[in-house]
């Protein structure tokens, strides 16, 4: 039976999914702000709400924390959660070729596969593709194709990977590898990492009946830190890399806010309810890019379309279809690829299954 709190976890985490979503359909189709001619209270709502996008990540890796440790604490293996991820991962790199083939091909005309080095699909080659297959993304070969969104699924399978040697080892092992990590691993997988664990965190404290913050304390350092990540922005000064750093360690704020609000909430004491194993909000959340690129790109290519328009009602309807169709895309996939129930019960549960 699903309990209020699950509840909780799986809206906020389709909340979060599509956030993220929301705020890379927004690049492709809209100027950005400082360039929007008329602003109305309209367009600023809405683009607050799409620039949201980095802080989205920082909530899903809080939740996805959280539910990893919901089911270690039901005695699911953390390798084995590791090597579930390439349930998502295979299924992912097939869709994201074929779309980003489809689009540099046919859909091309706007010139959104070659023009827009943020976009580009340069990366869409053999070594860019074995080392994703190996989650070697970020660390030495590109994310494949216009695939952005996979270095973080790369930080979670080296997190969820790192965590489970830390559990194996001996008291001074732990020691020597944590002073490896915090020495060798680049500082943005140190941040994103650290806010996943948050989530391990909340889900160890949550069944403990122990002091916990007031939800609406909770709440309210939530939205501080919201508006304090979006107020900052990009305007971090200093060193390229410590400038960098810097600025990501707000969203690592955004993710102790909202776990403060999942702690707030959470029941005290066991928890035996069944986290449903359904794969699409991690599927989307992860691979919804290249079907976003192709649908831009048809859409752009047919009707003759420019990118990056100002606000209109045809453009929020377009805005709209998009990102309803590129959900309604990535969730057919993921059921589609979704391994039988004895599979599952046998060896590879998907992220968010399990007990607590």
């Amino acid at each position: 039976m699903r309990t209020p709190y699950l509840s909780f976890l799986l809206v906020t985490r389709w909340a979060s999914v599509l956030v993220a979503l929301m705020y890379h359909v927004r690049f492709l189709l809209f100027v950005d702000y400082e360039h929007v001619h008329a602003k109305t209270w309209l367009t600023n709502v809405f683009y607050f709400l799409t620039g949201l996008g980095h802080e989205s990540f920082a909530v899903f890796l809080v939740l996805d924390g959280i539910l990893t440790g919901r089911a270690l604490r039901a005695g699911t293996i953390p390798g084995r959660r590791a090597v579930a991820l390439y349930g998502l991962l295979l299924p992912g790199l097939v869709l994201g070729a074929a779309a980003d083939v489809a689009g540099v091909r046919f859909f091309n005309g706007s010139g959104l596969y070659t023009a827009y080095p943020a976009f580009s699909t340069l990366t869409l080659g053999y070594a860019s593709l074995l080392g994703n297959m190996f989650m070697l993304q970020p660390f030495v070969v590109p994310t494949f194709g216009s695939n952005g969104m996979l270095y973080l699924l790369s930080f979670l399978f080296w997190s969820i990977i790192l965590l489970d040697v830390f559990l194996r080892a001996t008291r001074a092992g732990r020691v020597v590898l944590l002073t490896a990590v915090v020495v060798l691993a680049p500082p943005l997988f140190l941040i994103w990492s650290a806010i996943w664990l948050t989530g391990l965190a909340v889900a160890h404290m949550g069944a403990l009946r122990r002091a916990r913050p007031s939800l609406p304390v909770a709440i309210v350092g939530f939205l501080a830190t919201l508006l304090l990540s979006r107020f900052l922005g990009a305007g971090v000064h200093g060193p390229p890399a410590f400038g960098a750093w810097l600025a990501d360690c707000k969203f690592l704020l955004v993710g102790w806010g909202f776990a403060a609000i999942a702690w707030a909430l959470a029941p005290p004491g066991a928890q035996h309810t069944t986290v449903p194993d359904d794969p699409a909000p991690a599927f989307t959340f992860f691979f919804h890019f290249p079907v976003m690129m192709l649908l831009v790109g048809i859409g752009t290519t047919l009707p003759g379309q420019a990118l990056m328009q100002q606000p209109t009602p045809a453009r929020y309807g377009a805005f709209v279809a998009v990102a309803a169709a590129c959900v309604g895309t990535t969730v057919l996939v993921a059921r589609a690829a979704r391994p039988g129930k004895a599979q599952r019960q046998a060896a590879l549960p998907w992220p968010g299954a399990g007990h607590s």
